[in-house]
């Protein structure tokens, strides 16, 4: 129904999903108003494309951490901030940008301001009014977007006249091509995940330009105690061809979804089955699939290895589904209405209190839906997304053939009291030692002083580059002191690699344990506080660099928030004078931060 005619370019950096989501929602909803769009991570597009192909352009991108930008980004914003590009590089460019943020962190929408800023600086002129949204504001990420929404679609609508919207009711066109030949012989590949998920096409390189490699698991260990709460990996693997990698690099895994899951996805949709084993092709850009695709390609292996059944519903997901629900029947019109309202932005609270706070799956509401829902397999595409690498940063000290990570299995209990597991833990969990994987190596920005003291702040198993670090410089008898601040629970359940911590001389170990502390210095904090001179001393004598790995959240904000405190202390600076003071060693790379 419809023609597409004018083409707007939306692209997006996401870390989590959330804004990759609000782009794929744009997307469909502009589809409504007979515009076609082409749909991107800001790394995948092709950059000469700005210059010839495009005219009007939208920008989602969130901001992680300290003011980063998620990893998908920042090929992107390394090529806008060359200095040799022209003010009217892109003079014909009509731009609007979304910004997902927080704003307890310093850095408020810090990655969207850089964008926005510089693509105005080169030329772009504004479509509509841009915006920056805050997830801790009484509206949240949707009453901002909902404004922008309404702002961009008016424009739109007096840039392109044709630009008219038509009935949501109407099913349009897929915008993938999924063929399957019905009467080819089938690919039998039934019972084999493991050996099919080694057959991912090497030669392509994922959004990061990174070569998908094979290696051979070596070690699967559990390294927590067996009464401990959380069960952490260690895994190494044995890489086939000559690797390099150094301290603060990560390694992408590519986890497929159980045999188990597929199948009751496979009977749900009893129309699927005898089509399961045939040969399957896709026509359009893959934007997205990283790892490679599949050598043959069946509608089963797609399911299995590339499309995720485990993530939580989206409203973009439901924006698709509901169209597939019959509402003939009383039962099958509730359920329908139930499906489209979970896909509208004005229902915000709804689809929280169905998806997103009971953590439910993808595949769980397809089958809570499936007395009434029959999805046409030519849509497979418009409907899931695909599985992303999972991320791991590396553990050990640099070698050309093994590489060593440890990994927390994600493993808890729903508000629903339904125990759930994380894809990439399932799948690590179904792996034996000796079997092969696809792994990919993916190099950090981040630059270590040889001479000059280090402070390593760690909890969890953000222990693991602080180990790649260690030894990497022991190894290479850089003269050198190293400073460790971790935390952990407890010293005999999951004090991560406390041998080597042991052995390492030129280390001045200072870690804490949260449930055996008598006193008050229970979390890295505290302990950073408790050392407040030597640790000022060292940042404000001795050039030294802070280093901060593990869980996002309260942990890094309290540990900067400290180190403010301590300059503040040490110095007599004040507050506002600290924090410029973080701020230049961060535009130094003497203050980096890696959190999840």
């Amino acid at each position: 129904m419809g023609i597409e005619r004018q083409k707007i370019t939306i692209l997006y950096g996401s870390e989590t999903g959330n804004a990759q989501d609000y782009a794929h929602y744009l997307s469909k909803r502009l589809r409504y108003y007979q515009v076609q769009t082409v749909l991107s991570t800001l790394d995948d597009f092709e950059l000469k494309r700005l210059v010839t192909d495009v005219e009007y352009l939208i920008i989602i991108c969130s901001t992680t951490g300290q003011g980063e930008l998620p990893r998908n980004a920042k090929k992107f914003m390394q090529f806008i901030l060359r200095k040799k590009l022209p003010n009217d590089l892109f003079d014909h460019i009509s731009l609007t940008t979304f910004g997902l943020g927080d704003s307890s962190y310093p850095k408020f929408n810090y990655g969207i301001k850089k964008i926005h800023t510089r693509m105005k600086q080169l030329g772009c002129q504004e479509l509509s009014p841009s915006s920056e949204a805050d997830e801790l504001s009484a509206e949240g990420i949707d009453g901002y977007y909902k404004i922008w929404e309404e702002e961009l679609l008016a424009s739109i609508q007096r840039h392109i006249p044709d630009a008219i919207s038509v009935d949501d009711e109407i099913l349009l066109e897929p915008e993938f091509k999924v063929q399957i030949a019905q009467d080819s012989p089938e690919v039998v590949t039934k019972g084999n995940a493991k050996e099919t998920s080694l057959s991912r096409n090497s030669s392509v390189k994922d959004d990061m330009a990174n070569e998908v490699l094979q290696g051979t698991i070596l070690v699967k260990e559990r390294v927590t105690s067996e009464n401990h709460f959380q069960d952490v990996r260690r895994v190494v693997i044995h890489s086939d061809t000559e690797i390099s990698y150094a301290p603060g690099d990560t390694i992408a895994l590519y986890p497929s979804n159980s045999e188990e899951d597929v199948e009751a996805l496979l009977k749900s949709q009893s129309h699927w089955i005898p089509l399961a084993d045939k040969p399957l092709s896709i026509s359009g850009n893959l934007f997205g699939v990283q790892g490679g695709i599949i050598k043959d390609l069946t509608l089963r292996n797609l399911l299995t290895h590339h499309l995720d059944l485990s993530q939580v519903p989206t409203r973009s997901f439901f924006f698709t589904l509901w169209h597939f629900i019959d509402g003939l029947t009383e039962d099958g019109e509730r359920e329908k209405e139930r499906a489209k309202e979970f896909s509208n932005i004005n229902e915000s609270e709804e689809l929280y209190n169905y998806a997103n706070r009971p953590r439910r799956l993808v595949l769980e509401t397809l089958l809570e839906f499936e007395n009434n829902l029959e999805i046409p397999v030519e849509y497979i595409l418009d409907l899931f997304s695909f599985i992303k690498p999972r991320l791991f940063l590396i553990a050990s000290c640099p070698s050309k053939h093994e590489v060593e990570l440890v990994i927390a299995l994600v493993e808890y209990k729903t508000i629903m009291r339904k125990t759930r597991k994380g894809l990439c833990s399932t799948w690590l969990k179904s792996l034996d030692e000796g079997d092969k994987i696809v792994f990919s190596v993916h190099a950090s920005n981040m630059h270590f002083p040889k001479d000059k003291p280090i402070i390593l702040a760690a909890t969890g198993t953000g222990i693991a580059p602080m180990k790649s670090l260690v030894e990497n410089l022991v190894e290479e008898k850089y003269p050198q002191n190293l400073y460790l601040f971790y935390g952990c629970r407890y010293l005999d359940k999951d004090y991560l690699f406390r041998l080597v911590w042991d052995r390492t001389e030129d280390l001045k170990n200072f870690s804490v344990f949260s449930r055996e502390a008598t006193n008050n210095v229970k979390y890295i904090q505290h302990k950073l506080y408790e050392q407040a001179k030597l640790v000022g001393d060292l940042i404000l004598n001795q050039d030294a660099t802070f280093y901060l790995c593990g869980s996002n959240g309260k942990m890094p904000r309290e540990v900067r928030i400290t180190l403010v405190e301590i300059l503040k202390l040490v110095d007599n600076m004040t507050e506002e004078e600290a924090e410029k003071y973080l701020f230049v060693m961060e535009s130094k790379g003497r203050y980096l931060q890696e959190t999840w």
